[in-house]
């Protein structure tokens, strides 16, 4: 019994001295950033610092989209107040996760990371206001409304699920479209990004009072392959702006089909 015990204190000695010792804040910011390190995405660290018994903080995680040179790269999510933990039960099944919760724009994030093999992290996010988040800012789209979802990356190719409520958009215009996101209270969608690193709008639906729109195509890099599709039904008030302006992509009564295609010029619309 008094082996068993003074095995017992050993072992927690020796996991604590490689916490404090053989585990530096540097090393902490390096797994987290080699987590996800694509040809057009990483992760930075700002302010890593370690806790007690393999607890981390970090003041903040940011998702950044890389540009010409390192000084041109895009901040896509800011994640702050960052709290997080090593996964034990992780390394018992040989796949060691980093776990973690934080805050973006009021809302809630939670998500692990995974420590070896391929790319592999889950964020999950809930009640975040979309107003001032980067991502949406170089597309033009400005406005509030709450944001819940998750993104997902596995075996270099990534899942991105979101809703978006009570939305309040600025029309927009997208590589010389203009969109009426105006228009639009609710936004659903699902994105995949694949290893060739081209971007797959899978689904994108936008209601509003009497209207509805659906975004399908592919992007890659800058350059866009999509469509938007808009239908109207009786109760849709169609002002005589918005009609002479999407009249040269009316199809039939109440449908429209709009492309979308070419570039996305950096820091368009607004």
């Amino acid at each position: 019994m008094k082996k068993a015990a003074v095995a017992l204190i050993v072992l927690l000695l020796l996991v604590v001295c490689v916490w404090f010792i053989a585990i530096p804040k540097s090393l902490i910011a390096d797994l987290i950033e080699n987590s996800l390190s694509r040809e057009y995405l990483y992760l930075k660290t700002e302010g890593v610092k370690k806790g007690l018994f393999y607890n981390f903080g970090a003041e903040r995680i940011l998702l950044k989209k890389k540009g010409s040179g390192r000084d041109s790269d895009d901040t896509l999510l800011v994640f702050s107040n960052v709290k997080g933990r090593l996964d034990f039960l992780s390394f018992f099944r040989l796949r060691p996760e980093l776990r973690f919760h934080g805050s973006m724009n009021d809302g809630d994030v939670t998500g692990f990371v995974r420590l070896t093999g391929a790319d592999s992290f889950m964020i999950t996010a809930g009640n975040i206001r979309i107003n001032g988040i980067p991502l949406f800012e170089p597309l033009g789209i400005y406005g509030d409304g709450i944001l819940s979802g998750s993104f997902r990356v596995r075996n270099n190719s990534g899942e991105l699920k979101f809703s978006v409520r009570d939305v309040n958009l600025k029309s927009a215009s997208l590589s010389g479209v203009f969109l009426p996101l105006d228009l639009f209270h609710d936004i659903k969608g699902t994105v995949k990004m694949n290893s060739d690193n081209t971007v797959e709008v899978q689904s994108f639906a936008m209601t509003g009072t009497g209207v509805f729109a659906r975004v399908k195509g592919t992007m890659q890099g800058n350059d866009m392959n999509m469509s938007l599709e808009l239908m109207t039904d009786s109760s849709f008030a169609l002002g005589s702006l918005f009609q002479m302006i999407l009249e040269k992509y009316r199809v039939s009564p109440g449908y429209y089909l709009v492309p979308l295609k070419g570039g996305i010029p950096k820091g368009e619309g607004g």
